[in-house]
């Protein structure tokens, strides 16, 4: 019999504000739980300090797997494109694809829920996903080359938009930084930029997060809870004729506890908005600034 392996702790100063850090933490909430399938001790939540795991591993262990993971991710193109690639399938017809068997995609099309387009898609028809995501992986170091794998920073690589950090000084004025010469000025942050698209693929169930065309929840859970439940735990869903400013604290709280995937869980719930710009909400303009924090849970 294996003697039980010493527990690590590790605290990644993740902002619960911004939604690249959310799915970042989702991602690697669930590489962790494959890492060690359903250990019974390993935990995560977020604290005041950031997001932070219990788990079997040292911190180098679990970038090392993050970034072998997010460098076997693929976009497959879909319904549209030829052998050659020289006509281009549109975003939500192709898939995100990464080791293990992993394949969804977030930029799916919501018709029948009368939005036409996934919010997590923010950039124009004409681009493909697979150029970020090479850009990003090209521009990953790996943990050995980098003296803070999670947060490494570099310059002029495309983003998804939904970090907060990136390109809003251009996207706030109604253009995006091609436009005014800055995108190589641009930080780039290419750990976050995939675990952020592979949480959204992957690990976050962005369908159930749906209420608006442009608007995500989520709740911050601060209790700890097995790495199999951090995908429930950040969902609510608000029924799309309430009209949650027109709620009193008090009745805020509980409309949004019992939206709850989860119930009876202590936490923050945000909502995450795309911002259009000054010329309408063009999509090859939109991105996410920080979140509107709602409420506290009323377990907190």
């Amino acid at each position: 019999m294996n003697p039980e392996r010493h527990m690590h702790e590790i605290v990644l100063s993740l902002d619960e504000r911004n939604l690249a850090h959310v799915l970042t933490a989702l991602a690697l909430a669930g590489l962790a739980d494959a890492m060690d399938p359903l250990h019974p001790n390993s935990r995560c939540w977020w604290a005041e300090d950031g997001f932070k795991l219990l788990l079997p591993r040292a911190k180098g262990e679990l970038f090392a797997e993050a970034h072998d993971f997010v460098k076997s991710m693929a976009w497959v193109e879909g319904i549209g494109a030829n052998e050659k690639c020289e006509v281009k399938a549109s975003p939500h017809h192709g898939l995100f694809t990464a080791k293990g068997g992993h394949s969804g995609n977030p930029l799916l099309n919501y018709h029948d829920q009368g939005i036409t387009s996934s919010v997590f898609k923010t950039f124009s028809g004409q681009q493909s996903p697979a150029t970020p995501l090479e850009q990003q992986q090209k521009s990953l170091e790996s943990p050995t080359e980098a003296s803070n794998w999670l947060f490494q920073c570099g310059h002029g690589v495309t983003s998804w938009k939904f970090d907060c950090r990136v390109a809003n000084h251009a996207y706030d004025l109604g253009f995006g930084s091609n436009e005014d010469q800055s995108r190589e000025r641009d930080p780039s942050y290419p750990a976050i930029e995939l675990l952020s698209i592979a949480g959204a693929a992957f690990f976050a169930g962005p369908q159930a997060w749906l209420y608006e065309s442009e608007t995500l929840h989520c709740r911050i859970w601060t209790e700890p809870l097995p790495f199999a439940l951090a995908s429930l735990a950040v969902i609510f869903q608000v029924p799309s004729a309430l009209k949650l400013s027109k709620l009193s604290p008090a009745e805020l709280r509980r409309v949004l506890e019992e939206s709850s995937f989860l119930n009876g869980i202590g936490g923050r719930f945000y909502t995450f908005s795309t911002r259009g710009n000054a010329y309408g909400k063009g999509a090859a303009y939109r991105h996410f600034p920080e979140a509107t924090l709602l409420s506290q849970s009323i377990s907190d």
